[in-house]
């Protein structure tokens, strides 16, 4: 008799185990299994890492949104040399405001050009497996210059469209002092880089109807957050000056290059620019 009883309770326990994980199945769409049917999701928050960053730079900033913010889900998408693909992380019916985070095997400065088309390869390959129309981007340092060579040299006319810009100490005019002045304020440059002239090239073929907010470091207010020149993160209203609304903001505290992902002001932004406007 006890064996018996111990035989269902067991058996219970199964089926009970069994239908969680049914559930579980059954409420998420993981990305590397179901590219023939899309799941809709609300539009993406994509954020890029600078040079040689990888998917788990922005991991700290996901944990402080995940804090305040519900249904934050993340996707990861690395794009390797030869144009393959590997991701991890999969959105679900309920996840509110999707991210997913895109980087590259070659992070290097000089593959910048190829960066920029291998960001429409992760475009594509996230539109095999989730349908939207329109999403936000965060570019750190070299990632605002990802963005703006696929803007103006990579964009398909079938991609989706790009909403809110944000770019995060971006080296615009490169980070040399050589051409940059020491300067809180941007009037022109000292001397054009040939990386910026490079970006100006092609700018008419950037969308007018996007809203860019450019932030900028300056640590201990010596016109630099250590690493790339004010005016050189500043120099990117010569790219952005057409668009729909373009704002610059300067970071005053804990704005060091590399703090300035994990800077409590520019959380704030992020929210306010990316977040508010789903809620």
């Amino acid at each position: 008799m006890k064996y018996k009883k111990m035989e269902s309770s067991l058996l219970i326990i199964f089926v009970c185990i069994l239908a969680i994980l049914l559930f579980e199945v059954k409420g998420h769409v993981h990305a590397s299994k179901n590219p023939t049917d899309p799941l809709p999701i609300s539009a993406p928050v994509i954020m890029v890492p600078g040079t040689n960053g990888n998917v788990d730079r922005f991991d700290s900033l996901v944990d402080s949104l995940k804090q305040t913010e519900k249904n934050v889900d993340e996707v990861k998408i690395t794009v390797h040399k030869d144009d393959s693909i590997t991701s991890s992380g999969h959105f679900t019916k309920q996840t509110k405001r999707p991210i997913i985070a895109v980087a590259f095997e070659d992070g290097s400065d000089p593959a910048l050009p190829k960066q920029s088309r291998w960001f429409q390869k992760a475009l594509e390959y996230a539109e095999k497996y989730y349908t939207f129309n329109t999403y936000d981007y965060l570019g750190y340092s070299n990632g605002g210059l990802i963005i703006t060579g696929y803007l103006e040299n990579e964009q398909k006319s079938n991609d989706p469209s790009l909403y809110h810009l944000i770019t995060l100490g971006t080296p615009y005019n490169d980070t040399s002092w050589d051409y940059n002045e020491n300067s809180s304020t941007f009037k022109k440059p000292k001397a054009e880089s040939p990386l910026l002239k490079y970006y100006l090239k092609n700018k008419n073929n950037i969308p007018k109807n996007i809203t860019v907010y450019n932030i900028a470091g300056n640590a201990d207010h010596q016109n630099s957050d250590n690493t790339v020149p004010l005016t050189s993160v500043l120099a990117g209203r010569l790219i952005y000056n057409d668009s729909e609304k373009y704002k610059e903001i300067i970071v005053d505290e804990q704005a060091d290059h590399g703090s300035l992902i994990e800077n409590p002001k520019t959380l704030k932004l992020i929210k306010e620019y990316l977040f508010e406007s789903v809620k």
